[in-house]
């Protein structure tokens, strides 16, 4: 019977790059775990699989050198790669281990694998370790899970169809191709010869993880390595039990959980009040003391940190922003275009003229357009034109529709009228009170919340999202272009968020209601400061009469790189692309959520879908999963913005991770276990003070 070994190992790591070649008394950790593992009676040969990207050269490299076994494969494809490397050294048993558990005990695994070919060799069966909460307990970082070759191939086999790309997660989850107790496996727990006073053994953590892990795993090699060469757990435990202090000073610095992003958002915060520019991209609206915060560069879907770390954006992609996917070569050489014909000076672009022409075409219900540089101004000033247009100064709104003080003076009469459109907790301080009971908040798909306030108030603007996260039901939208026009009131559409997702323009050319004005902002210049208000003539002309003016707005790089967006995204249909990856990725969640009955609710349009964890603790679930996705080189909430950038196959890879953390979620809320599993604060959502 061929038994065979094989240690996953990659190079990147969100928390610590290059974790498994990192050295202690002049040699690498991923060589102590070989060297380890080659005094098992029962394991015939040992294997390093790692991937085929030139990030893990290093790693090919390091075996190489020293006579190991290497093989290369799928990057995102794991289980494949097992079954490729166990399919052609024709294996019977494998042992699957992670390339972070460099103290692994080889007696352990004979253990383990003496008891699976006594009483499971000849079925499809999956044995792995077993964590409880008495002295049977394994810490963390010794690990390992056993199956059969058969077992293997049923998981890949069924994988063809299913695009499972981890290894074992179908091993576990399928009690009719399994033999399986209640926790979904077979399990192997070995009795610990002596009661350690001094750890607790549910909390301690022996895996390689951070750079406090490596530190405490540099201090075991280094006292026990040279004394005792092939050391136990028991020595481990017995030395950690002796040196308690230990486990506290290097529990001290894991709090710092990304390197140079959380050291340099610390000063952010003493400078920079509320952290950061934008509240959507502060750190504790995500993972607190652990977002990476800042990046160094950005391509496709594709994010580096400070820390070298590359990570991929299953999140905000620039909160909406990076239609195309960051770094788009042909919007980027229509920037470096104007930059070298001269961005700025006198006189104006004539890439103004040429846009106001395309987007009129696009919305031939539009005659003139005037432009801005975010969404926050084009809302104001497509409200300052309205109220122009009106003669009357009282808004009716339904949405989210930025910072400036006509949309915060809502929350003068009541602190959380804004709850409901997108952003809690908004403080309308320094919003003049003389600003009281000029904006009014409607909801959406509830017509007579808005008749509430026409029969109250002499309202000559409704601006509104036209779409966000639910469908217009009983000609919600016919009926308010029918009170604007039987009312004279002038009606905006925001399409900040919704414009050219999922269509080339705005989302009301699919819903087919046409407004006064519309905005636009995100997704028209993929990434570069532009925004737009087009409208009919007899609306937009009062823009003239009332002044509106500023410096930047003139600029060429945001007509430039709009025209090249705007041009990209007709010529490739990137709405249908959208659309299509869109209902995919949501039809699937919610079977994985049905798979790990995980209580989930998914909602959004495709183009941004959105999902709540629905429990008491949806909080502290989310700032786990996020915590978990890093861990895994994903950056990820519980919204997901689609871009070009993203294909089939990284849907495919982001699901299969999602399958993964909400199995292992699911666990932790069944045993009561979240909040013991961060390592961090919960993050908080809405507008609140960082001090």
């Amino acid at each position: 019977m061929n038994t065979i070994l094989i240690i996953q190992a990659r190079y990147q790591s969100a928390r610590l790059p290059g974790k498994v070649l990192k050295k202690t008394l002049n040699k690498e950790l991923l060589l102590y775990m070989i060297e380890r593992i080659k005094q098992s009676k029962e394991i015939n040969e040992i294997f390093v699989a790692t991937s085929t990207n030139v990030s893990d050269n290093p790693i090919y490299n390091l075996c190489k050198n020293s006579n190991i076994k290497c093989y290369r494969g799928s990057e995102t494809n794991v289980l494949e790669r097992f079954y490729q490397l166990s399919n052609l050294v024709n294996a019977n048993t494998i042992i699957r281990c992670c390339g972070d558990c460099p103290l692994i005990d080889f007696n352990i695994l004979d253990k383990a694998l003496r008891l699976y070919k006594l009483n499971y060799s000849s079925k499809q069966q999956h044995l792995s370790m077993k964590y409880t909460k008495d002295n049977y307990s394994f810490p963390d970082g010794f690990d390992f899970e056993i199956f059969s070759f058969g077992a293997l191939q049923k998981a890949y086999d069924y994988s063809i169809h299913n695009e499972h790309v981890s290894v074992t997660p179908f091993m576990k989850n399928n009690p009719f191709s399994f033999i399986h107790d209640n926790y979904g496996g077979l399990y192997y727990t070995i009795p610990l010869k002596t009661n350690y006073t001094n750890i607790d053994m549910n909390t301690l953590q022996l895996s390689l993880d951070t750079e406090a892990d490596f530190l405490l795993i540099e201090n075991i090699i280094n006292k026990l390595y040279p004394r005792i060469k092939y050391f136990t757990i028991e020595d481990i435990l017995n030395y950690l039990n002796n040196n308690p202090t230990l486990l506290t000073t290097y529990k001290d610095t894991n709090t710092n959980l990304q390197g140079k992003g959380q050291e340099l958002y610390k000063l952010a915060k003493q400078i920079i009040p509320g952290g950061t520019q934008l509240l959507s991209k502060r750190p504790e609206m995500f993972l607190p003391d652990g977002w990476p915060a800042y990046y160094q560069k950005s391509e496709g879907i594709e994010i580096s940190t400070l820390d070298g770390v590359k990570l991929k954006d299953f999140s905000y992609m620039g909160i909406g922003c990076c239609i195309l996917g960051y770094s788009d070569e042909d919007v980027n050489n229509a920037v470096h275009l104007s930059v070298n014909r001269g961005n700025m000076n006198t006189l104006n672009s004539p890439n103004e003229v040429k846009l106001t022409e395309l987007l009129c075409e696009i919305h031939p219900w539009a005659h003139m357009a005037r432009y801005a540089r975010s969404g926050g101004e084009a809302a104001t000033i497509a409200v300052r034109i309205a109220r122009a247009a009106s003669k009357k100064e009282k808004i009716a709104f339904c949405g989210y529709h930025g910072w400036h003080d006509w949309y915060l003076s809502a929350n003068l009469n009541n602190n959380s009228n804004l709850d409901n459109h997108l952003i809690t907790g908004l403080n309308p301080l320094g919003v003049p009170n003389s600003l009281k009971n000029t904006a009014f908040p409607f909801n959406y798909n509830n017509i007579e919340s808005l008749f509430v306030i026409l029969n109250e108030h002499d309202i000559g603007t409704i601006i509104m999202e036209p779409q966000r996260n639910m469908d217009p039901t009983d000609n919600f939208l016919e009926k308010i272009r029918d009170i604007c026009n039987k009312r004279n009131i002038v009606l905006i559409f925001d399409e900040i968020s919704s414009g050219f997702r999922l269509n080339s323009g705005g989302l009301h050319l699919k819903l087919g209601i046409i407004p006064d004005i519309a905005i636009f902002a995100k997704a028209i210049s993929n990434g570069y400061c532009m925004a737009a208000i087009i409208g009919k003539k007899e609306v937009m002309t009062y823009a003239e009469d009332t002044f509106i003016s500023s410096t930047y707005w003139t600029e060429d790089i945001g007509f430039s790189a709009a025209l090249a967006t705007i041009n990209k995204h007709m010529e490739l249909d990137v709405g249908k692309h959208i659309l299509q990856l869109g209902s995919y990725f949501q039809e699937k969640l919610k079977d994985i959520a049905d798979e790990t009955q995980i209580c989930l609710n998914i909602s959004g349009l495709p183009c941004f879908s959105c999902f709540t964890f629905d429990y008491p603790n949806s909080m502290a679930i989310k700032t786990l999963y996020i915590q978990e996705m890093l861990e895994r080189n994903i950056l990820a909430k519980n919204v997901l913005y689609l871009s070009y950038a993203h294909k089939q196959k990284d849907i495919d890879f982001y699901l299969s991770n999602i399958r993964e953390v909400f199995t292992l979620l699911k666990k932790l809320i069944d045993t009561n276990e979240i909040e013991k599993s961060l390592k961090g604060p919960i993050a908080h959502t809405g507008f609140k003070r960082l001090n």
